[in-house]
């Protein structure tokens, strides 16, 4: 997390997984309805543990996959199986192991070293990064651990050259013989008045026989130093699949468009949507029952969050879903977390707008009668 670049992605990525709100769904025969009084809904949108909130959680998580690949939470139940609480667990003190039944069948049991507990995906909610054997999720962090040297390197280096300055200003030339402590003394004096950032363009006085010797010196743009901090930030980047421009580096101009909107959609399409659908597969296979499931039920991420960026465009997108008569007054109004108000109800088309089969605005009128 030293390396700015890992911290920006790690960052990013929890964040976007913590604010967005994730809702319990039910198919039935009038398609996806939110379900509210569920125990797995209640415990995702207001976790009752007193160590973090639903936030806090998902963002620990997420971290914990962005570091070591493996995020846990460890779900507590009451004596019925309902979910009551659910808590972070450290991926530090769990080990996962493959097991395998008489059939040949094979499952996981996660060890918690510490507590010497034995939990399955019954007890806890395991988010995985990329894996080769199915079990242990994949540590971003251990597979470019030579861009985060070179990064670590480089962030230590630019400290020293900060510190000694940007430049190699020249060198003190003396032809008398210095004992140790007397070149040690002129070291000393010489860093604490001339050398470093801070002491730039002061000019220095001499004491003794020294004299100053100045040369052309090699710059931080010279050594490429400043191309080579920009190329690991890419690097880095390109591992967590994160655009560089969202992390900070605007050298280079994205290919997904222009404007925030095109910028905004691309990052959840091609980069974000992986994790959430990760996440929700997650609580779907520790929350809900088989029967659950095969019932209807499923956890979902609200993308609109995010897909909508702006005011206008908010209004452009519920204004075509309510004339194509897709949502009601009353769903655009919940969707902007607004009371429903009496009559909103209605799912009919505008009178400007008909379909095949519907009737138009003159068919309701009565014929004319001539005189």
């Amino acid at each position: 997390m030293g390396v700015s670049a890992v911290f920006a992605c790690v960052r990013l990525l929890s964040d976007m997984v913590a604010k967005l709100p994730i809702e319990l769904f039910r198919l039935d025969n009038q398609g996806p309805v939110k379900v509210r009084d569920h125990p797995a809904a209640v415990v995702m949108a207001d976790d009752q543990s007193e160590l973090h909130t639903s936030f806090e959680l998902r963002k620990l998580m997420m971290t914990g996959k962005g570091l070591g690949g493996n995020g846990y939470a460890r779900v507590f139940r009451d004596q019925f199986g309902t979910p009551i609480k659910l808590q972070w667990v450290e991926p530090c003190r769990v080990r996962p192991q493959l097991y395998s039944r008489p059939n040949g069948e094979r499952f996981i049991v996660y060890e918690i070293h510490d507590l010497g507990l034995s939990l399955t995906r019954y007890d806890l909610i395991h988010i995985r990064g990329e894996c080769r054997d199915g079990v242990h999720g994949l540590s971003p962090v251990t597979l470019m651990r030579e861009s985060i040297g070179t990064a670590l390197a480089q962030t230590e280096g630019a400290g020293r050259l900060m510190r000694n300055g940007t430049t190699f200003p020249g060198y003190l030339h003396t032809s008398a013989n210095l004992t140790k402590e007397q070149i040690a003394d002129a070291r000393k004096e010489w860093d604490a008045n001339y050398a470093g950032s801070l002491n730039a363009g002061r000019p220095p006085i001499l004491n003794g026989t020294f004299d100053f010797k100045q040369t052309n010196g090699m710059s931080m743009v010279d050594a490429q130093f400043i191309e080579s901090r920009r190329f690991e930030l890419q690097e880095v980047a390109r591992v967590y699949g994160i655009p560089p421009h969202l992390i900070g580096d605007t050298t280079a101009s994205t290919t997904w468009g222009t404007g925030i909107q095109e910028q905004t959609l691309g990052f959840l399409n091609f980069c974000l949507d992986p994790h959430l659908r990760n996440f929700e597969e997650a609580l779907n296979n520790t929350l809900l029952t088989t029967a659950e499931i095969a019932s209807g039920y499923y956890f979902r991420f609200d993308r609109d969050q995010l897909a909508s960026v702006s005011r206008q465009d908010t209004a452009a997108y519920f204004t075509a879903m309510r004339n194509m008569g897709v949502m009601s007054v009353n769903d655009i109004r919940e969707a902007l977390d607004m009371q429903k108000i009496e009559g909103g109800d209605n799912y009919a088309q505008p009178l400007n707008s008909s379909s095949s089969g519907a009737p138009t605005a003159t068919e309701d009128q009565p014929e004319s009668v001539e005189d």
